[in-house]
């Protein structure tokens, strides 16, 4: 169950940045705000987003029967990404606008 729900919770990752990095690339001169969508959202994105968030949630919930602290560093490490990528990017913005 362990390899299982480490799977699950990975490709949940992997599909969140995925979306991320595809309203990245639609939106190269504008700032990406943090907690609301973007101007522009590429076709499937809020839907590979939201299966990501869905399976990063069964894959923490599927860690959580072998300690606490895998499913917290999965839940943590997946948005800690997310708003790296955005503060690089809207830096880029700003410094080239």
């Amino acid at each position: 169950m362990t390899v299982f729900g480490g799977l699950t919770a990975l490709l949940g990752m992997l599909l969140f940045q995925r979306a991320l990095g595809m309203t990245l690339r639609a939106n190269p001169s504008t700032k990406i705000p943090y907690w609301r969508n973007a101007q522009v959202r590429p076709l499937g994105s809020t839907s590979l987003r939201a299966l990501g968030a869905a399976l990063l949630v069964i894959g923490a919930v599927l860690l959580g029967t072998t300690g606490w602290y895998w499913p917290f560093l999965l839940v943590l490490a997946g948005p800690g990404a997310a708003l790296l990528s955005i503060a690089t990017h809207n830096r880029r913005v700003a410094r080239n606008g």
